[in-house]
């Protein structure tokens, strides 16, 4: 019996040694649990932080100029095919204005400049930028380019914006004053989409304008396009820019290949 009795204290021992590692590994576990959940809260209010931290360095960085774009989008001008862009000056109402009276009773030719004066006056103006990623105009791009168009434009044009806003401040960098028709408007020839059907054709109309930029910019404006050949086509009756290049390309092209 004493045996027996002995036998069943170190099975109850065990028992209890098996049911307390148990508690201690629970224990362990849901510590562990607690500590990396603080863990990851800490690394991401540390990286909330972060942007605060970049966010207010640019707003000091430009300290004086209209610092939150992103406050007052200003975009409720629309018609049937177009809205204008976030932040628009008065040059870009205008144009857009313009825009939208020329659908109503304008002719093609008139309809494509009018899509040409206001992508220039957004695409071209960087004062109402709040970073190189809003790429003004996209709207007015033809559908099939609009991917190609945007990784151009933030790779060329839209580059270094960031870097512009840091050192000269937004309210300094170019703004589009005044757009002009440079050559008369007319109807090329017609636009080919290659697709895996047939060929499809669109009227096409050749646009070539310049432009000047506000005064008050402090950069170089001999660094930035004035002058610029586009081609518009008719995309089911919405004008949409299918290509452009600026004036000196052409020109070059043109000497070369007369």
């Amino acid at each position: 019996m004493s045996e027996e009795r002995a036998e069943s204290r170190r099975a109850g021992r065990e028992k209890y040694a098996d049911r307390a590692a148990r508690r201690r590994n629970k224990i362990i576990n849901n510590t562990m649990t607690v500590i990396i959940l603080l863990l990851s809260a800490a690394v991401i209010a540390a990286f909330i932080l972060n942007m605060i931290r970049v966010r207010r360095q640019s707003t000091v960085a430009n300290e004086g100029t209209e610092s939150e774009l992103v406050a007052d989008m200003d975009n409720s001008m629309k018609n049937d095919l177009y809205r204008i862009g976030n932040n628009p000056t008065e040059v870009e109402k205008e144009y857009f204005q313009k825009l939208t009276d020329t659908l109503k009773s304008g002719t093609k030719e008139e309809q494509a400049e009018a899509v040409v004066y206001a992508f220039v006056s957004d695409f071209f103006t960087w004062t109402n930028k709040d970073g190189n990623y809003e790429v003004g105009g996209q709207q007015y791009i033809y559908g099939p380019k609009y991917t190609s168009f945007e990784s151009w434009a933030l790779s060329d044009y839209y580059r270094d914006l960031d870097l512009y806003i840091s050192q000269y401040g937004r309210e300094n960098l170019p703004q589009v004053k005044e757009v002009m028709t440079d050559a008369e408007t007319f109807k090329t020839d017609d636009f080919e989409v290659v697709t895996s059907d047939p060929h499809v054709t669109m009227d096409c109309y050749q646009v070539q304008v310049k432009w000047t930029y506000d005064s008050n910019a402090k950069v170089d404006l001999a660094n930035f396009p004035d002058h610029v050949r586009f081609q518009v086509v008719d995309n089911n009756g919405r004008m949409e820019i299918a290509e452009f290049y600026d004036m000196p390309s052409v020109i070059a092209w043109e000497a070369a290949n007369s």
